[in-house]
C-alpha cells in the first residue's frame, strides 16, 4: 500500500513566516546556511526543537554523504529525552523523518520495546552506493571524553548544555566542509549555560560564521501550535522576571545576582581607554594555585573625586606555578613606580599569611624585582559586597553635560573579560528545592568563579576604610557642584 503523505510532519509541515521584530524566525533558521553553530532559542512551546529536528532531516536528505554510516548526532540531556522525544515522539511517530528513507533492519536499539534506538541508519544515495547517513543519539551524561575522536558530519543539541561538550562535538566536525549542520534549539533558563552565547551577541562578537535565532511561545499560540488554555495557564505561574526567557529566548539574569546594578553598557569604558595623569593606582589580589582555584590580581585607579576605573587583570590557572611565578607576572604587567606617590599598596586576601609575607619581601625571592608594598585586605563580605554596590549606582551629582547620573565604577571590559563575567555571575546559594522538605539556603555567596569580585572587593573596600572614601564621607565632601565641574572637566579619563 502506497503511503499516505499527509500523515507525516514532513510533507505537511511549514514554519511560521518571519516576524524579527517580535522575535520569532523559524522560517530564517529553518532556511539559513551557516558554516558555523547556528542556535535557536525560543520560549517553552515556540516549537524550536520541531523545527531544528526539520532542518537535520532537510540537511540529510539534501546532502551527500561522504562515507558509510556518517554520524549526525542528536544530543540531549539524558538518553530517554533524546530517544522519547526527538526519534519516537516527533522523528517517527510525528513522521518528521519519511520512513521510507530509515533502514529500519540495521538500526541499533537500546530499548526496541519502547521505541528507543543508539542510532538509526538512512539508505544510501542512488548516486553514491555505500554511502548513507546515520542518526545517532547521544547524551550530555556521557561527558566530555565519551564525545572526544569521532569524526561526525553534524550535530543537533537539544536543550541546554555545558560549553564544554559543545567544543569537544564541534571538534568533530573538522573534516567535513557542510553549511547547515551545526545546529543548537535551547530556552536560555540556566544563564550559567549560556553566558558564553551570550556575551558573545551581547559584545557584538559571534565568531564567524555563527548565528542566533529565535522563537516566540505567543507567536506559536497564534498559529494554532499551541492552545491558548495551556499558554495562560502556563505563563500564569512565571514570574514578570522570566516571561522574556520562557517566551521568547532572551537572557535572563542568575538568580540570587549580587549584582544585579552591573550593567555594562553604563559600566563599561570604551575600548582603548587610557588613564591620565593625576591618577592614585592600586593592585588587588586574590590568591590561588589550581584550575579551579585561579590566581587574579586587578589593576586600578581613583580620579578625585573618588570614580574607580578597572583597566587591567592579571588571571592565572596554571596549576605549576608558585606564588613567586605569578607575582612575577604582575610586576611585569604595569610598573610600578618606587616612592611614587600614585602608585600605591596591593591589597591582598589576608587568609593566606605566606602569600602576603613573600610578596612583602619579593626581592630577596626574585633578585631585580621590588618587593610589594602587600597589605591585608578587609575581608568583611558582606560590608565589602554592599560597598561594590555604591559604587555602581549612577549618582546625579556626577553627570556630564548630558546630564545622566555616572557611577563610581568602571571596568575596562577588552582587558577584564574574568572580572565582566563575574559580575554578573556572582551570587548567593540557591534553596534546596527538591525532597518532602526543601531547605532554604543559607545567607552566603556561591564559593565558585569568584576570584575576580573577590579582588574587586578587597582592594576597593580596603581602600575605602583605609581613606575615609565611605559613602557618607564622601556626601559630606562633595557637592553636586563640585562633582560636576571635575567629572565634566576629564569625561572620565582620570585625569585629577
Amino acid at each position: 500500500m502506497p503511503l499516505d503523505p499527509l500523515r507525516f510532519a514532513f510533507y505537511t509541515f511549514r514554519p511560521r513566516p518571519d516576524q524579527p521584530d517580535r522575535d520569532d524566525e523559524q522560517t530564517a533558521f529553518l532556511h539559513s546556511q551557516h558554516p558555523g553553530v547556528t542556535f535557536l532559542l525560543g520560549g517553552n512551546g515556540s516549537g524550536t526543537s520541531t523545527v531544528a529536528l526539520r532542518k537535520v532531516v532537510d540537511f540529510l536528505l539534501t546532502t551527500p554523504p561522504p562515507r558509510r554510516d556518517t554520524p549526525f548526532w542528536i544530543i540531549a540531556e539524558s538518553y530517554e529525552q533524546t530517544m522519547n522525544v526527538c526519534w519516537k515522539e516527533k522523528l517517527d511517530q510525528l513522521g518528521h523523518l519519511p520512513p521510507q528513507e530509515v533502514e529500519w533492519e540495521r538500526i541499533r536499539w537500546y530499548k526496541p520495546g519502547n521505541n528507543w534506538p543508539f542510532s538509526v541508519p538512512l539508505k544510501s544515495w542512488p548516486q553514491s552506493p555505500g554511502r548513507n547517513w546515520q542518526l545517532v543519539f547521544k547524551s550530555y551524561d556521557q561527558g566530555r571524553s565519551r564525545m572526544q575522536g569521532e569524526s561526525i558530519g553534524g550535530f543537533l543539541f537539544v536543550e541546554q548544555f555545558p560549553w564544554e561538550i559543545l567544543e569537544e562535538v564541534l571538534r568533530g566536525c573538522r573534516e567535513y566542509s557542510f553549511v547547515g549542520n551545526k545546529l543548537a534549539e535551547f530556552t536560555p533558563v540556566d544563564p550559567a549555560l549560556s553566558f558564553r552565547l551570550q556575551e558573545m551577541e551581547e559584545d557584538n562578537c559571534l565568531p564567524e560564521g555563527w548565528a542566533i535565532y529565535r522563537a516566540n511561545t505567543e507567536c506559536a499560540v497564534e498559529a494554532g501550535h499551541v492552545s491558548q488554555q495551556w499558554f495562560d495557564q502556563f505563563f500564569g505561574m512565571i514570574p514578570d522576571a522570566m516571561r522574556g526567557v520562557r517566551m521568547r529566548g532572551l537572557w535572563g539574569g542568575f538568580e540570587g545576582a549580587i549584582y544585579p546594578e552591573f550593567d555594562p553598557a553604563i559600566h563599561c569604558l570604551p575600548s582603548g581607554w587610557v588613564a591620565e595623569p593625576g591618577c592614585h593606582h592600586r593592585r588587588m589580589i586574590d590568591w590561588g594555585f589550581g584550575v579551579d582555584n585561579a590566581f587574579c590580581c586587578l589593576y586600578a585607579c581613583r580620579n578625585g573625586v573618588g570614580q574607580w576605573f578597572v583597566y587591567d587583570e592579571y588571571y592565572s590557572n596554571q596549576t605549576l606555578f608558585s606564588v613567586i611565578d605569578h607575582l612575577r607576572a604582575v610586576s611585569d604587567r604595569h610598573p610600578w613606580p618606587r616612592g611614587s606617590s600614585f602608585y600605591g599598596a596591593t591589597w591582598a586576601d589576608p587568609s593566606n599569611s605566606n602569600c602576603l609575607r613573600i610578596a612583602s619581601t619579593f626581592k630577596s625571592h626574585a633578585p631585580g624585582y621590588d618587593s610589594f608594598d602587600c597589605q591585608q585586605a578587609a575581608n568583611s563580605v558582606e560590608e565589602g559586597i554592599q560597598y561594590i554596590k555604591w559604587l555602581l549606582k549612577p549618582d546625579p551629582a556626577l553627570a556630564l553635560e548630558d546630564g545622566r547620573p555616572r557611577p563610581r565604577l568602571f571596568i575596562l571590559r577588552e582587558k577584564c573579560p574574568n572580572l565582566m563575567r563575574q559580575m554578573r555571575t556572582y551570587r548567593r546559594l540557591r534553596s534546596d528545592k527538591s525532597g518532602v522538605n526543601p531547605r532554604d539556603a543559607p545567607d552566603a555567596v556561591l564559593k565558585a568563579d569568584d576570584h575576580a569580585v573577590d579582588a574587586l572587593r578587597y582592594g576597593l573596600f580596603s581602600e575605602a576604610k583605609q581613606s575615609g572614601l565611605t559613602p557618607s564621607t564622601l556626601r559630606r565632601q562633595h557637592t553636586p557642584a563640585r562633582h560636576g565641574v571635575l567629572v565634566q572637566s576629564d569625561r572620565l579619563s582620570g585625569r585629577r
